[in-house]
């Protein structure tokens, strides 16, 4: 049974993964595999959920990736960078509000 070789060993050829996927709508196999998931996320992560603050610090971006809202070609958005001082406060408010770990994102600028 290739699922459970899957679970025993975590791998597979290239063509039993494919075969593995196609099974994804047999509910015993996504059951199987879904408990798997859970395990190992419990395992190496546990249950507790953390979250952090996102800082978007600018959202120039040189690319337009079609599904993405600062995407260059979208000529609708308002542009905007942060500066340090507007980052700091940023993370002083998020800090007030319980968050201890911030995230920095931003759209990739031409240099």
């Amino acid at each position: 049974m290739m699922e459970k070789k899957f679970l025993e060993s975590h791998r597979l050829s290239r063509s039993e993964y494919t075969e593995l996927l196609r099974k994804w709508e047999d509910r015993e196999t996504a059951e199987l595999l879904r408990n798997e998931a859970v395990r190992l996320r419990k395992q190496y992560y546990g249950t507790k959920v953390f979250t952090r603050g996102l800082i978007e610090f600018t959202n120039f971006c040189k690319n337009n990736c079609y599904y993405c809202g600062i995407r260059s070609g979208n000529r609708n958005a308002q542009r905007y960078r942060l500066t340090e001082e507007e980052i700091l406060e940023c993370c002083r408010n998020g800090y007030a509000l319980g968050y201890r770990t911030f995230v920095l994102q931003g759209g990739e600028e031409k240099i």
